[in-house]
């Protein structure tokens, strides 16, 4: 068992705390601000949900004050549409609410948390942290920790090994109250800017302008300067009525990624290691997974270090892929609007992104049964560009080494096809064996009508060849 210090409360702190509990280790976690508080991040994305069952949170979530997104209003790059929320739809929540939420299951689970509370000092001697913290005015806690995670959030300060992945982006906003808000979210593109409207939970209704940080800045007070760019947009056309409630604000919104974002003793998680473009609205959603990587990375390297360097590389790569993926969505989103508009401030965020370090194993989803019948008398062999390269993944609660497929058409290599492991699937192929015997070669791992699934989805990608 060893000691864990947790600096942030937040929902990659909260969550990567309650899962270093679950695995057995004894967590501090600090939080400066009392909860509830607001936060930005109130649009949830539905592959959210599935996260929160590793932590045992997501029954309480899903029973609190939550919308589900039934529709979207969108304007970009063409004429308005209502486009619907689908089988899967996104999530409304009250942040404060969301976070705090999380934060009660780390304490169910036996996370000592100290809220509000600062952080005065922390050094590091040769075997252990030592976190001095302001509980109040009159109370000091003396932390010893074996393990360092900071999970404070964003920083527009560039710390070493922290590179900009996208333009410097700014988001204003403000929540208003009015009998005649949206029911709805709305995204809108403007001339040099992007509009994001969310109706919360509570009635408010939350504008966001996301625009060139240079331009932020100018005479007159921000909210005369927000109120300008919001009249470009017809977010709140309907809102006679609205009232605006608390001023305006402003939130950084700059993609980046910290290379430095593991060592031996210490780990950055959520915001704090990577954040990802806000068109994405995933970003709650990209924290949360950060943490369930965290905490099979610590938990490898507190109880095996001899795969720490291993633990290390899948920690730093498994972000810097998401960094590079996420920013060659939203390049791509912004395309069209981009070549539509023109102008410096589309163009700058439709362009390639820098390309990232090496890619983490990809877990891809299984082709239809309709796609595999096509290819069952085909008899196949592996593509001569097709090997394999050791790759760290997480297996349960660690991280270890598998073997992965790698090929010029793969985007990065493949250890894991839906739930099944490659490898070892394609180191049984005999040569022109046809897809229903590979499917009934691969039984004993998986069903026929999935080894055939499997089996096209190789084909589609030029991994499977028809034999000569």
């Amino acid at each position: 068992m060893a000691e864990i210090c947790v600096i942030g409360a937040g929902p990659a702190g909260s969550s990567f705390a309650a899962r270093m509990a679950q695995l057995g280790h004894e967590v501090s976690l600090i939080e400066r601000a009392p909860f509830p508080r607001s936060r930005l991040g109130e649009s949830l994305s539905p592959g959210l949900l599935p996260l929160l069952d590793i932590t045992g949170a997501r029954a309480a979530v899903e029973a609190s004050n939550v919308r589900r997104v039934a529709s979207v209003q969108v304007k970009w790059g063409g004429a308005p549409e209502i486009r619907p929320g689908g089988r899967d739809p996104g999530l409304l929540v009250d942040r404060g609410e969301f976070d705090r939420l999380l934060l009660q299951r780390a304490r169910d689970l036996g996370v000592r948390v100290l809220q509000p509370a600062r952080v005065r000092h922390i050094c590091r001697d040769r075997h252990e942290w030592r976190v001095d913290v302001a509980v109040d005015a009159d109370a000091a806690v003396h932390l010893r920790a074996d393990f360092l995670a900071t999970a404070t959030g964003r920083s527009a300060r560039i710390a070493a090994g922290k590179s900009f992945t996208g333009p410097r982006t700014l988001a204003l906003y403000a929540y208003w109250r009015g009998r005649s808000l949206p029911q709805e979210p709305r995204i809108e593109a403007g001339r040099d800017a992007w509009y994001w409207g969310v109706p919360l939970p509570d009635g408010t209704f939350n504008t966001l302008v996301f625009v060139d940080a240079k331009r932020a800045r100018g005479p007159g007070s921000l909210r005369v300067r927000f109120e300008q760019l919001l009249r470009g947009s017809s977010l709140a056309a309907d809102c006679r009525d609205a009232q605006m409630l608390g001023g305006v604000r402003a939130h950084d919104a700059t993609a980046y990624f910290d290379g430095g974002c593991v060592t031996r003793s210490s780990i950055k998680i959520g915001d704090t290691a990577l954040a990802i473009d806000p068109i994405s609205s995933s970003g709650v959603q990209k924290a949360i997974q950060s943490a369930v990587a965290a905490a099979a990375t610590v938990n490898t390297l507190l109880r095996r270090p001899a795969a720490g360097d291993a633990a290390i590389r899948f920690y730093r790569d498994s972000l810097a892929d998401a960094s590079r993926r996420h920013a060659r969505w939203a390049a791509e989103h912004y395309h069209p609007v981009a070549v539509r508009l023109g102008g410096e401030f589309w163009e700058a965020r439709a362009a390639a992104p820098t390309t990232a370090p090496a890619a983490a194993p990809a877990r891809v989803p299984a082709v239809s049964a309709l796609d595999a019948r096509a290819i069952t008398g085909l008899r196949l062999e592996l593509s001569a560009r097709a090997d394999f390269v050791d790759l760290p993944c997480i297996e349960g609660d660690f991280v270890t080494v598998k073997s992965a497929l790698r090929h010029p058409n793969l985007e990065s290599p493949v250890a894991y096809l839906g739930n099944w492991e490659l490898a070892p699937l394609l180191r049984r192929l005999k040569p022109g064996a046809t897809a229903w015997q590979l499917a009934q070669a691969w039984s004993s791992q998986l069903a026929p009508r999935n080894g055939l699934s499997v089996a096209a989805w190789l084909v589609r990608r030029g991994i499977l060849v028809e034999c000569a």
